[in-house]
């Protein structure tokens, strides 16, 4: 099934379609949601592509509303196949490979709340922090360091990060300002000129 076309596509002027336009004409697509979650997984260890995976994101969402949460599961499994690979890595080549790869990811400044959560609270600590706009490989750290079953790590980002898109649909299709907290303006503006 093919999904929604944007008026300029079915003129047939897709040569003179933008980025944006493109991306909305194949957001519409079965596959969409799956390739964008395959990005999730790849920006684990890339951490370069956040802003571009939301707003391709937001427009699956946007395209496909009915869909939302069908969309919010696939791209937290995607992220998912990312962790799993993180926590394997981790595993083999001990704690400093998470820290001397991506050293840019400690110095933020969150990273107190993040430690507090997952030591505090534990599960429920890393499923609030997953569930966060914030990049998952603190979270992994802390929660791998406090000796936390991998099955019971994996499953609580998943469910952290299902909660997080899926609230990130909800404000796509009901409330687009509030979009901001989880990618700037910018995506703000992608979900305002989709709907």
């Amino acid at each position: 099934r093919r999904g929604q076309q944007p008026l300029s596509c079915e003129l047939g002027t897709t040569h003179s379609m933008g980025i944006f336009e493109r991306v909305s004409y194949l957001a519409g697509n079965w596959w969409f949601p799956w390739l964008v979650a395959l990005g999730s997984g790849v920006n684990m260890f890339t951490l370069v592509f956040g802003g571009v995976l939301a707003a391709c994101y937001v427009t699956a969402v946007l395209t496909r509303p009915k869909y939302w949460f069908a969309t919010a599961t696939i791209n937290a499994f995607g992220t998912i196949i990312g962790v799993v690979l993180v926590v394997y890595l981790v595993q083999v080549n001990g704690t400093d490979y998470i820290t001397d790869r991506f050293p840019s990811v400690f110095k933020s400044d969150k990273w107190g709340w993040i430690e507090e959560n997952v030591e505090k609270y534990g599960p429920f600590g890393v499923v609030l922090t997953s569930a966060a706009p914030i990049v998952l490989h603190p979270v992994i750290l802390f929660a791998m360091l406090a000796k936390m079953n991998t099955a019971v790590l994996v499953g609580c980002i998943f469910v952290g990060r299902v909660l997080k898109y899926s609230i990130m649909a909800q404000c796509a299709l009901t409330a687009p300002g509030m979009l901001r907290y989880f990618g700037g303006k910018k995506l703000v503006d992608v979900a305002k000129k989709e709907s």
